[in-house]
């Protein structure tokens, strides 16, 4: 097994930059999206549809 060393490793700081730009601005218009689904909608229906992802999350068997 070839052991890489930390100098083998190339990282462009601007690109990863850029990408927690572009990641923070799609969580925030995420939360946008959903406060204004929650907003919008019954709660039971959009605490029904939390509930199956919840669920679907969770090993079978519990």
């Amino acid at each position: 097994m070839v052991k890489m060393k930390a100098e083998d490793i190339k990282v462009d700081l601007e690109e990863l930059r850029k990408f927690k730009i572009e990641n923070a601005e799609e969580r925030l218009k995420f939360i946008d999206f959903l406060a204004k689904y929650v907003k919008s909608h019954d709660d039971e229906e959009w605490s029904e549809q939390q509930n199956m992802l919840i669920d679907s999350q969770m090993p079978k068997g519990l």
